[in-house]
């Protein structure tokens, strides 16, 4: 049975690797804009622990923490180790049955099944990791390739 161990891992090496070689950019990177609406690196950034904040909320019932803006590499790292905790935990929940969740959000009564929570987890931290390397590449901040982020490079690194 195909089970989706690898595509949650994947999702947290990912992430780990995006708040890493970000933290070694300049700090003017986090100022980047990178949608329509103007929001920034930074931004996005705080969009993505906020979505695993509410994705442990949905599987967990755990409330979330506000989660600030980054200014530098000590902010990232720290997002970067809040983040990997959350995602440790989607890797978790990936090893449990697939069942309805019901949850109340601020729109009432929601449910979802874990499989497409997990899913929804892992495109969203795609998305919004595309959305900011396209940025600073458009910018000319240079040092954030998507294609060393696949999982080709995953296995190498961890060694499979």
């Amino acid at each position: 049975m195909i089970d989706m161990t690898t595509s949650l891992r994947h999702l947290r090496w990912a992430d780990a690797l995006l708040f890493h070689t970000l933290g070694l950019m300049p700090v003017s990177a986090l100022a980047v804009p990178c949608d329509s609406t103007g929001r920034t690196v930074a931004q996005l950034l705080q969009h993505m622990v906020n979505g695993g904040e509410w994705f442990r909320f949905c599987l967990t019932g755990a409330m979330w923490t506000d989660v600030v803006l980054p200014e530098g590499p000590e902010d990232l790292a720290a997002m970067a180790a809040h983040l990997d905790s959350m995602n440790a935990l989607l890797i978790e929940q990936g090893q449990m049955d697939d069942e309805v969740l019901s949850l109340e959000d601020e729109s009432g009564p929601v449910t979802i099944i874990r499989s497409a929570l997990l899913s929804q987890a892992c495109y969203h931290s795609t998305e919004h990791r595309t959305q900011i390397a396209s940025a600073l590449t458009l910018a000319g901040v240079l040092g954030l390739n998507l294609d060393t982020c696949d999982l080709w490079h995953m296995g190498s690194a961890i060694g499979w």
